[in-house]
């Protein structure tokens, strides 16, 4: 469970799982601080953050040698189709492998957790207390 509490500073938020603690905010323009990630933000660093775990897992479990795992990812609103998400990504994955192996851990690395997430339909329910 994550608590977002409020802190002095307007729209500067601190995020606990009751054992670790980070930040949010939004830019100056917007009224906050701009010393945080932007809650869109945090959300596209945790899908960015779970693929590139995935990628060292297959490439792991694979015993594929790489050196290094780099995902850049962003998002914007479709432009096609309302209320849609659209999320883009670019894997580097940099070793000794074929494209070959390149592209099936990459495709793998799809099925990620957050990815998953992302895909499934969503209900936002309030409860009253945990």
């Amino acid at each position: 469970m994550i608590t977002s509490t409020s802190t002095d500073e307007n729209y500067v938020i601190e995020l606990s799982d009751g054992t670790h603690i980070s930040h949010a905010d939004v830019p100056e323009e917007s009224g906050g601080q701009n010393k945080y990630q932007r809650p869109g933000d945090i959300l596209t660093s945790s899908f960015a953050a779970c693929m590139n775990m995935t990628t060292q897992r297959i490439l792991q479990d694979r015993n594929l040698p790489y050196s290094k795992v780099t995902i850049e990812a962003d998002f914007k609103w479709s432009e096609t189709e309302d209320n849609r998400l659209d999320f883009y990504y670019i894997v580097d994955i940099q070793g000794d492998l074929t494209e070959q192996e390149k592209e099936e851990v990459k495709a793998e690395a799809k099925k990620c957790t957050v990815c998953q997430y992302l895909q499934a339909k969503k209900v936002l329910t309030e409860i009253a207390q945990w």
